[in-house]
């Protein structure tokens, strides 16, 4: 089984065309929005997650072992993680979304260690 380790980062020229490329084919899995609570599920709506992929700049994509993207947008309590893949290159896909307190460190476009990351989390908090 692959991992949701990041593996390269992706430049946000190639994030933004391919927003751009498939901006009017994005859909959201069932399962992005499966597990959350009632109140949640006012918050985050499949509209709510095309918004934010689309129209804000993210702070960090990458690419990971499992061949999805990972695109990290700030939040006023962090990140928003949003999972998301390319299908038969017709269509983008929503798969999930993670609500993190921090954002990973890439060096030299690869994920750094994770004591890296958590420095960079006390950092943010």
């Amino acid at each position: 089984m692959t991992s949701s380790r990041i593996i390269r980062k992706i430049s946000k020229e190639e994030f933004d065309e391919i927003i751009r490329r498939y901006r009017n084919n994005i859909l959201v899995s069932p399962d992005a929005l499966f597990r959350l609570s009632a109140g949640q599920r006012k918050v985050f709506k499949e509209e709510s997650l095309i918004n934010i992929l689309t129209k804000e700049n993210p702070r960090l994509v990458g690419l990971q072992e499992n061949e999805r993207y990972a695109a990290f947008f700030r939040r006023n309590d962090g990140f928003i993680r949003i999972i998301f893949t390319i299908e038969n290159k017709k269509s983008l896909i929503i798969i999930t979304f993670v609500i993190t307190d921090y954002l990973p460190v890439i060096k030299n476009g690869k994920l750094a260690e994770k004591f890296e990351c958590e420095r960079k989390r006390r950092i943010l908090l």
